[in-house]
């Protein structure tokens, strides 16, 4: 008998904890589990990525909260051996939707981002934590982006540590390299182009790209930057900037790429200017594409990432002079030296969930 499998998430739209989600789905072994993906409200550009043995359900709710009695009773009808959640709303509205359930499913709840950083800097108010710790108490396993988040997760939650497992995002590489195929550069070959991909938000530090770029110019004007993401808020603003320093001719904003592979893979450089990140997909696959990064510190483990000045260049968040000179300085980073997923092991999610039923 297969074991059933619910992934539940909000929508598919695009972001890093929807795209964690579907390569989970598509590492899965067909053969093995019986797949479900319940959606809060189904709709997102990755829909078309879940390959069709998948069984989707449209709780066509507006918000996570008012789905929770829509996801008991899903979850009572198809009686899963394991259900998976990515986000803190989808972790508390499992733990919600299993009170009292007499049969229940084990829980695998993967943490988006860092703990420490968002009750350092308030981000997370006390009912929220309150509800996110209750849930992971209640869970069979948390996974961990990283050694040091698993570190975190244990002590700002006061979780113990051995029900944490750490881990680096699952990278789908036969789609990349899908993607990548037969394709043709976007850029004007003869500028040094530099791709910078997100949401189009503050936490994402597009503004500090913006100004160090601006330094670039004035230093070398072959280089272009192409912005590639959906807006978050942002957009207006970030044009703003761009047009104050007198660079808006040398930036373009894509808006949302169904493809952002093609971008990367004929970049000359990828840049991530981020103020914080759980673990930047981005980043794993521009190494998978070995290509040359400047980032910044965002988390500390972009350090085992990335080898300062050899296989890239790493400053510190909103510096924007440090960002504008290591952008300047890309050459020099050898590709040769680049050794991605070096401290943290890759999930092998098959295994994992077998060994979560057992």
């Amino acid at each position: 008998m297969k074991i059933k499998i619910i992934y539940y998430i909000s929508t598919l739209e695009v972001g890093g904890a929807e795209r964690v989600t579907v390569n989970f789905i598509r590492k899965l072994d067909r053969n093995i589990f019986d797949i479900y993906l319940i959606l809060v409200e189904k709709r997102g550009s990755f829909l078309d990525l879940i390959p069709d043995y998948v069984k989707i359900i449209d709780l066509n709710s507006k918000k996570t909260l008012y789905s929770i009695l829509k996801l008991r009773k899903e979850i009572k009808n198809i009686q899963p051996n394991i259900i998976y959640s990515t986000l803190f709303r989808t972790h508390i509205a499992i733990d919600l939707a299993l009170i009292f359930m007499k049969k229940r499913p084990k829980t695998l709840f993967r943490s988006p981002t860092s703990p420490k950083i968002l009750i350092e800097r308030g981000e997370l108010n006390w009912i929220m934590r309150l509800l996110i710790e209750k849930a992971y108490r209640g869970a069979n396993k948390i996974l961990a982006q990283t050694p040091q988040m698993r570190d975190e997760i244990s002590k700002y939650h006061a979780i113990n540590i051995d029900k944490i497992e750490s881990f680096l995002n699952p990278l789908d590489t036969k789609l990349i390299d899908k993607k990548i195929e037969n394709t043709l550069s976007p850029f004007d070959n003869s500028m040094i182009n530099i791709v910078a991909a997100g949401r189009l938000s503050t936490v994402k530090g597009f503004d500090i790209l913006l100004y160090a770029f601006n330094l670039v110019l004035k230093k070398n004007d072959c280089f272009f930057l192409h912005i590639i993401g959906r807006d978050g808020g942002e957009k207006r603003n970030l044009e703003k900037i761009a047009k104050e320093l007198s660079i808006e001719n040398r930036v373009k904003f894509w808006g949302f790429q169904d493809n952002p592979y093609r971008f990367f893979y004929y970049s000359n450089l990828f840049v991530l200017s981020s103020r914080r990140e759980g673990l930047p997909n981005a980043v794993l696959e521009n190494l998978y594409l070995k290509k040359p990064i400047v980032a910044t510190r965002c988390i500390s483990f972009m350090d085992e990432l990335i080898d300062d000045k050899k296989s890239g260049f790493l400053v510190d968040v909103d510096d924007y002079i440090a960002l504008s000179e290591a952008i300047l300085n890309y050459k020099k980073i050898d590709m040769n030296r680049v050794e991605s997923r070096k401290k943290a092991k890759s999930l092998e999610i098959n295994s994992l969930l077998i060994d979560l039923v057992k």
